[in-house]
């Protein structure tokens, strides 16, 4: 790891939140999780859904960035009927261009609906080094 390396302080060990390195800020899956007990935010995708998503504006806003700056999400979902209604959500928090985005449907640990991870890309720091 180098100066640009900054890991966030925002999860639990043994892995981190987020890692940044020169440009990228690569932000590891979020669930709707409540930061102060660890309980599920909700049984329903919409109150899971903006929890992991304001997760994941936390963990940007530490690293000086925006949900403008996200380039790349990846979106975890337990079940296809939930597929609509989180959309709804998700454009709640994002406007054209869009990130680019893989759904993938599997199990999720606890009782979580949704996980999202994303790639954010600081352009100040884009093509600086020398």
């Amino acid at each position: 790891m180098n100066d640009d390396t900054t890991i966030s302080r925002l999860a639990p060990k043994p892995f981190s939140s987020s890692f940044q390195t020169d440009s990228c800020l690569y932000i590891s899956g979020q669930g709707g999780l409540d930061p102060l007990t660890g309980d599920v935010v909700g049984s329903d995708i919409e109150s899971q859904t903006v929890s992991t998503m304001e997760h994941i504006r936390r963990i940007l806003i530490e690293a000086g960035l925006s949900l403008k700056d996200v380039v790349k999400v990846n979106v975890y979902l337990t079940d296809r009927s939930l597929y609509n209604e989180f959309n709804e959500v998700y454009a709640r928090f994002f406007e054209a261009p869009y990130p680019a985005r893989t759904t993938i449907y599997c199990d999720l640990n606890y009782d979580l609906l949704v996980e999202i991870d994303a790639i954010a890309v600081d352009a100040l720091k884009k093509n600086t080094r020398s």
